[in-house]
């Protein structure tokens, strides 16, 4: 891995931000503890789980499954720049 995964983490967290406002935190850290990650020692594996978890389970309720799929492919695309 050629870059820091954290970047994208911090990039995901600033755009849930702007649908959920202050609860996109602990939404996403929610999403952390699901899959036994430390967002400071991040994987790429870890977070492509931390993706797949929000579009089935966080994303649906606001943006429905078709936004919650949109959003998932262009945060998944974030983790594959960053993994290659």
């Amino acid at each position: 891995m050629t870059a820091d995964p954290g970047d994208v983490y911090g990039r995901i967290l600033a755009d849930m931000q702007v649908i959920w406002g202050e609860m996109a935190g602990a939404m996403l850290r929610k999403r952390l503890r699901d899959v036994s990650a430390d967002a400071a020692r991040l994987t790429p594996a870890q977070l492509r789980e931390v993706v797949v978890l929000l579009q089935e389970k966080t994303l649906p309720s606001v943006l429905g499954p078709e936004g919650a799929e949109m959003k998932a492919r262009l945060w998944m695309s974030w983790v594959e720049d960053r993994a290659s």
